[in-house]
């Protein structure tokens, strides 16, 4: 059996939560957790998904072969290249950079 992709979603609000609960759906992933600069936003969101939260996007991204950006669109170029830079998969939402 192969090795499932671990993914971490960055990003936590309205599009953020979707994209966490169809990452739990899908059989060869394994989602690893999140990052969301809103505290209360973050443990709200752990506390429904049970699924841990990072600290920072960084840390997440050491943690994961495949990175979701679902920040605000301003921020997407921003954790596209630190992603990018660390060899990750990127999936991201459009537009790609604002």
């Amino acid at each position: 059996m192969s090795e499932l992709l671990k993914v971490g979603v960055i990003g936590a609000g309205y599009l953020g939560k979707f994209h966490i609960e169809n990452w739990k759906t899908i059989a060869g992933a394994s989602l690893v957790g999140f990052y969301d600069p809103d505290k209360a936003n973050a443990i709200a969101v752990s506390d429904k998904y049970e699924l841990p939260c990072f600290e920072t996007g960084e840390d997440l991204i050491e943690h994961c072969d495949v990175v979701d950006i679902a920040a605000p669109t301003d921020h997407h170029a921003f954790w596209c290249e630190k992603a990018i830079k660390k060899g990750k998969h990127v999936f991201v939402e459009k537009p790609l950079a604002a």
